[in-house]
Protein backbone atom coordinates (compact mmCIF):
# COMPACT_ATOMS: atom_id res chain seq x y z
CA UNK A 1 0.00 0.00 0.00
CA UNK A 2 1.20 3.64 -0.71
CA UNK A 3 2.52 5.39 2.33
CA UNK A 4 -0.13 7.80 3.74
CA UNK A 5 0.92 11.16 4.50
CA UNK A 6 -0.49 13.72 6.96
CA UNK A 7 -1.37 16.72 5.56
CA UNK A 8 -1.10 19.55 8.49
CA UNK A 9 -1.69 23.35 8.08
CA UNK A 10 -0.25 25.16 11.14
CA UNK A 11 -1.09 28.39 11.72
CA UNK A 12 1.54 30.55 13.72
CA UNK A 13 0.44 34.18 15.02
CA UNK A 14 2.54 36.88 14.27
CA UNK A 15 3.34 37.38 18.10
CA UNK A 16 5.52 34.11 17.86
CA UNK A 17 7.45 35.55 14.84
CA UNK A 18 8.28 38.75 16.77
CA UNK A 19 8.95 37.35 20.28
CA UNK A 20 12.57 37.49 21.53
CA UNK A 21 13.07 34.20 22.81
CA UNK A 22 13.51 32.50 19.54
CA UNK A 23 11.04 31.86 16.44
CA UNK A 24 12.89 29.24 14.70
CA UNK A 25 13.52 27.14 18.38
CA UNK A 26 10.31 27.17 19.18
CA UNK A 27 9.47 26.50 15.60
CA UNK A 28 11.99 23.54 15.40
CA UNK A 29 10.34 21.74 18.33
CA UNK A 30 7.07 22.22 17.04
CA UNK A 31 7.83 20.46 13.62
CA UNK A 32 9.90 17.63 15.19
CA UNK A 33 6.72 16.30 16.23
CA UNK A 34 5.05 16.38 12.54
CA UNK A 35 8.17 14.50 11.10
CA UNK A 36 7.32 12.58 8.24
CA UNK A 37 4.04 14.83 7.72
CA UNK A 38 3.23 17.89 5.24
CA UNK A 39 3.32 21.12 6.98
CA UNK A 40 0.88 23.86 5.25
CA UNK A 41 2.70 26.69 7.11
CA UNK A 42 0.10 30.33 7.49
CA UNK A 43 1.90 33.02 9.37
CA UNK A 44 -0.26 35.68 10.77
CA UNK A 45 -0.02 39.65 11.17
CA UNK A 46 1.11 40.47 14.65
CA UNK A 47 1.66 44.18 15.52
CA UNK A 48 1.70 44.73 11.66
CA UNK A 49 -1.78 44.58 11.60
CA UNK A 50 -2.47 45.43 15.12
CA UNK A 51 -1.18 48.90 13.98
CA UNK A 52 -4.17 48.73 11.08
CA UNK A 53 -6.62 48.19 13.93
CA UNK A 54 -5.68 51.23 15.85
CA UNK A 55 -5.82 53.43 12.94
CA UNK A 56 -9.30 51.81 12.37
CA UNK A 57 -10.25 52.74 15.76
CA UNK A 58 -8.93 56.24 15.90
CA UNK A 59 -10.46 56.87 12.53
CA UNK A 60 -13.82 55.04 12.41
CA UNK A 61 -15.06 56.07 9.37
CA UNK A 62 -12.70 54.10 6.97
CA UNK A 63 -14.45 51.14 5.21
CA UNK A 64 -14.16 48.13 6.80
CA UNK A 65 -13.66 45.81 3.48
CA UNK A 66 -11.22 48.01 2.30
CA UNK A 67 -9.19 47.83 5.90
CA UNK A 68 -9.71 44.12 5.67
CA UNK A 69 -8.25 43.45 2.27
CA UNK A 70 -5.06 46.03 3.20
CA UNK A 71 -4.44 43.77 6.09
CA UNK A 72 -4.28 40.88 3.56
CA UNK A 73 -1.70 42.22 1.69
CA UNK A 74 0.23 43.07 5.25
CA UNK A 75 0.51 39.22 5.68
CA UNK A 76 3.23 39.06 2.78
CA UNK A 77 5.30 40.92 5.15
CA UNK A 78 5.31 38.72 7.93
CA UNK A 79 5.33 35.45 5.24
CA UNK A 80 8.76 36.42 4.05
CA UNK A 81 10.41 37.49 6.90
CA UNK A 82 9.14 33.96 8.61
CA UNK A 83 10.24 32.02 5.74
CA UNK A 84 13.78 34.12 5.29
CA UNK A 85 14.71 33.92 9.43
CA UNK A 86 13.76 30.00 9.15
CA UNK A 87 15.51 29.15 6.21
CA UNK A 88 14.10 25.65 5.56
CA UNK A 89 11.10 24.57 3.35
CA UNK A 90 9.19 25.24 -0.05
CA UNK A 91 7.91 28.98 -0.73
CA UNK A 92 4.11 29.19 -1.91
CA UNK A 93 3.39 32.27 -3.42
CA UNK A 94 0.47 31.83 -6.29
CA UNK A 95 -2.78 30.15 -6.92
CA UNK A 96 -0.76 28.24 -9.80
CA UNK A 97 1.86 27.21 -7.61
CA UNK A 98 -0.19 25.98 -4.53
CA UNK A 99 -2.90 24.54 -7.34
CA UNK A 100 0.64 22.10 -8.61
CA UNK A 101 1.66 21.43 -5.11
CA UNK A 102 -1.75 20.30 -4.47
CA UNK A 103 -2.11 18.12 -7.36
CA UNK A 104 1.39 16.91 -6.99
CA UNK A 105 2.22 13.18 -5.41
CA UNK A 106 2.46 14.06 -1.84
CA UNK A 107 5.50 14.14 -0.17
CA UNK A 108 6.54 14.91 3.31
CA UNK A 109 8.30 18.71 4.04
CA UNK A 110 7.04 21.99 5.16
CA UNK A 111 5.49 24.60 2.85
CA UNK A 112 5.25 28.46 3.46
CA UNK A 113 2.09 29.11 2.56
CA UNK A 114 1.26 33.35 1.33
CA UNK A 115 -1.92 33.97 2.21
CA UNK A 116 -2.61 35.95 -1.30
CA UNK A 117 -2.07 32.14 -2.96
CA UNK A 118 -5.49 31.10 -1.59
CA UNK A 119 -7.46 34.15 -0.47
CA UNK A 120 -7.50 37.48 -2.26
CA UNK A 121 -10.09 40.34 -3.34
CA UNK A 122 -10.07 38.15 -6.76
CA UNK A 123 -10.09 34.72 -4.97
CA UNK A 124 -12.48 35.45 -2.47
CA UNK A 125 -15.62 35.60 -5.45
CA UNK A 126 -14.53 31.83 -6.28
CA UNK A 127 -14.21 30.49 -2.85
CA UNK A 128 -17.68 28.34 -1.58
CA UNK A 129 -20.13 30.58 0.19
CA UNK A 130 -20.55 28.62 2.82
CA UNK A 131 -16.50 29.18 3.55
CA UNK A 132 -16.20 32.65 2.55
CA UNK A 133 -15.46 34.46 5.83
CA UNK A 134 -16.73 38.09 6.04
CA UNK A 135 -13.73 40.71 5.18
CA UNK A 136 -13.64 42.68 8.12
CA UNK A 137 -12.39 42.23 11.71
CA UNK A 138 -14.15 38.93 12.56
CA UNK A 139 -12.26 37.39 9.95
CA UNK A 140 -8.49 37.09 11.23
CA UNK A 141 -5.62 34.45 10.47
CA UNK A 142 -7.58 31.68 12.61
CA UNK A 143 -9.70 31.71 9.62
CA UNK A 144 -7.72 31.84 6.78
CA UNK A 145 -5.76 29.01 8.48
CA UNK A 146 -9.06 26.61 8.24
CA UNK A 147 -9.89 27.51 4.70
CA UNK A 148 -6.44 26.53 3.42
CA UNK A 149 -6.68 23.52 5.47
CA UNK A 150 -10.67 23.03 2.99
CA UNK A 151 -8.57 24.27 0.05
CA UNK A 152 -5.94 22.03 -0.08
CA UNK A 153 -8.26 18.53 2.23
CA UNK A 154 -6.02 19.06 5.16
CA UNK A 155 -6.08 16.70 7.65
CA UNK A 156 -5.68 19.01 10.64
CA UNK A 157 -5.50 22.36 11.44
CA UNK A 158 -3.08 23.58 13.99
CA UNK A 159 -3.60 27.13 15.61
CA UNK A 160 -0.46 28.21 17.41
CA UNK A 161 -1.54 30.24 20.47
CA UNK A 162 0.76 33.12 22.75
CA UNK A 163 -2.06 32.54 25.58
CA UNK A 164 -3.32 30.23 28.01
CA UNK A 165 -5.21 27.71 25.83
CA UNK A 166 -7.11 24.64 26.26
CA UNK A 167 -7.01 21.84 24.03
CA UNK A 168 -10.01 20.31 24.65
CA UNK A 169 -12.04 23.69 24.23
CA UNK A 170 -14.79 23.81 21.67
CA UNK A 171 -14.30 26.42 18.77
CA UNK A 172 -17.26 27.76 20.22
CA UNK A 173 -15.87 28.43 23.48
CA UNK A 174 -12.89 29.40 22.78
CA UNK A 175 -14.12 32.23 20.19
CA UNK A 176 -16.32 33.21 23.48
CA UNK A 177 -12.98 33.62 25.29
CA UNK A 178 -11.26 35.58 22.46
CA UNK A 179 -8.57 32.91 22.04
CA UNK A 180 -9.83 32.17 18.43
CA UNK A 181 -12.08 34.35 16.20
CA UNK A 182 -16.01 34.36 16.12
CA UNK A 183 -15.75 34.11 12.27
CA UNK A 184 -13.76 30.64 12.61
CA UNK A 185 -16.36 29.58 14.90
CA UNK A 186 -19.55 30.55 12.59
CA UNK A 187 -17.69 28.48 9.61
CA UNK A 188 -17.31 25.92 11.50
CA UNK A 189 -20.88 25.30 12.86
CA UNK A 190 -22.51 26.23 9.08
CA UNK A 191 -20.35 23.71 7.61
CA UNK A 192 -21.24 20.33 10.13
CA UNK A 193 -21.75 18.15 6.96
CA UNK A 194 -18.52 19.28 5.06
CA UNK A 195 -15.71 16.99 5.56
CA UNK A 196 -14.23 17.51 8.48
CA UNK A 197 -10.86 19.25 9.44
CA UNK A 198 -9.61 18.52 13.13
CA UNK A 199 -8.91 22.05 14.62
CA UNK A 200 -7.23 22.07 17.62
CA UNK A 201 -5.28 24.82 19.79
CA UNK A 202 -2.14 25.04 20.98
Amino acid sequence: MPEVIERIVIKIGGATLFQTNGFVSELQSLLKEFDGAQVWMVVGGGDLVEAMRTAHEIYPGLDHEEIHWRCVELLDHTWAIAKQVYGAGVAIETPEELSQHVRNKPTAGLFWVRVQSFYSREASLTIPMAWRPSSNWNTTTDVLAWLLGKTIDADRVLLIKQCECDPNWSMTEAARLGVIDSELARLIEVNPNARGIDVSLR
